[in-house]
């Protein structure tokens, strides 16, 4: 692992603590045991540094969510992500998304381009769980938005027992059609 590279990751540890909406450089670099004027010269900028450690976490949560649905046989998608989501060894990371997730909002120019991606990945992989129907599209971002309203309310309350029961109660309202149909 080269200088950058464990920078990041330090980076990341430190995120996953303090989160990034008040971010300023100098306390980060102290913390992680460099200073301000390297992470600039490793990653261009404040931005940068966050861009690359996002980018790290999405690849991470991807790859980490994909085995466990190769375990899982592609069956039961969204119920399966939402329990990998809520496992303590994950929230923080999945608030973290979160997290730049509403700063998009009030920062598109910083922060858009990684949301924009990673909000295309979350629908593709939600569609492929659908059966073929012209709706499909539709129905994939009406699950997107049931789980992010899901979490973000399980982030804020803690109530990991009720927002599961919303889930089953979606589930079976919309006919478990996130299930993929077998041939």
């Amino acid at each position: 692992m080269n200088r950058k590279d464990m920078l990041r990751d330090k980076a990341l540890a430190y995120f996953l603590e303090h989160g990034i909406a008040d971010l300023s450089l100098r306390p980060l670099a102290e913390q992680i045991g460099t200073s301000a004027r390297l992470l600039i010269f490793h990653f261009g900028s404040k931005d940068g540094l966050i861009a690359e450690v996002m980018s790290e976490v999405r690849q991470r949560a991807q790859q980490s969510f994909s085995a466990l649905m190769r375990d899982a046989g592609g069956q039961g998608g969204l119920k399966i992500f939402w329990q990998w989501s809520t496992h303590p060894d994950n929230v923080p990371y999945v608030r973290l998304l979160y997290e730049v997730q509403v700063l998009a909002m009030q920062n598109p120019a910083v922060y858009a381009p990684f949301m924009d991606d990673n909000s295309s990945n979350w629908l593709s992989f939600v569609e492929s769980t659908l059966p073929p129907s012209p709706q499909r599209r539709a129905t994939a971002t009406l699950y997107v938005a049931v789980i992010d309203g899901l979490m973000l309310e399980f982030l804020s309350t803690g109530d990991l027992s009720r927002t599961s029961a919303a889930l089953e109660v979606f589930g079976s309202m919309s006919g478990n059609a996130h299930r993929k149909s077998k041939p």
